[in-house]
């Protein structure tokens, strides 16, 4: 009616409590914001994955909606997370790449060939698996036409042609025997010795088995060694690939 005061929308009237800007809101500006720290933190350690990333993400969130400090704090553990998860795959990459190239497909690691490159080595240094070639013609000889003197010989690949391969050594004990005596021992021992291994060797009969001991002049300066060498059985034909372990 006119005249009449009217209380709606009345100048000067005074708002309902609480109804301002931000209704149920409350901005924290000067505090520093937990999840930051938290992420900033994870990052540090590394070893909790991508933890710092989602809590660093959760951080600015916060920080923006409800204000707070620690943006760079949450920034830090985001970025800290994400160089250790770049440094794990590149890890798991270089572990992947390295050792499985030498996989067999059944779990195990393929055997590396070695070639054994032709080299000179005095003959009491023979060892078990070296296959040589003896200049002197002593690992073919005969009983017949007596022993030969070997300094060294050489020692070969076992895939390609050689006079013989060592299938085991001993030491001779006791004083100095004569080199009857001398010769029995060496070829006593030798074929108890090589015995297990011919067994095993399909053309065995095709072989035989030759010594080298030490002279009298060597059992001097204390070599006992003896070599034993399994040599083909016809005189001055080669083996050609390794004798069956």
């Amino acid at each position: 009616m006119p005249g009449e005061p009217s209380s709606f929308g009345a100048p000067g009237a005074p708002g309902m409590p609480g109804a301002g800007p931000g209704f149920g809101q409350q901005r924290n500006d000067d505090k520093t914001n937990g999840m930051a720290i938290a992420a900033f933190v994870t990052g540090l350690l590394g070893c909790l994955g991508v933890l710092g990333l989602i809590l660093g993400l959760i951080a600015r969130r916060q920080i923006k909606e409800k204000g707070g400090k620690g943006g760079g704090l949450a920034m830090a553990g985001i970025v800290l997370s994400c160089l250790w998860l770049v440094i794990g795959i590149g890890a798991g990459i270089y572990s992947a790449t390295s050792g499985g190239s030498d996989d067999d497909g059944k779990g195990g690691a393929k055997p590396k060939i070695s070639i054994t490159k032709p080299k000179d080595v005095a003959a009491k240094k023979m060892k078990v698996g070296d296959c040589i070639n003896d200049s002197s013609g002593a690992s073919t000889s005969t009983a017949s036409e007596g022993p030969v003197e070997v300094e060294s010989v050489k020692v070969v690949p076992c895939t390609g042609p050689h006079d013989g391969e060592v299938l085991a050594t001993f030491k001779l004990g006791g004083l100095f025997p004569s080199e009857r005596e001398m010769s029995q021992k060496a070829s006593a021992g030798c074929k108890r010795l090589v015995a297990p291994r011919m067994r095993r060797e399909p053309a065995a009969r095709s072989l035989a088995t030759s010594y080298y001991y030490p002279t009298a002049e060597s059992w001097t300066r204390g070599d006992r060694a003896v070599t034993c060498v399994a040599v083909h059985a016809t005189e001055g034909k080669k083996l050609t690939r390794p004798i069956h372990r």
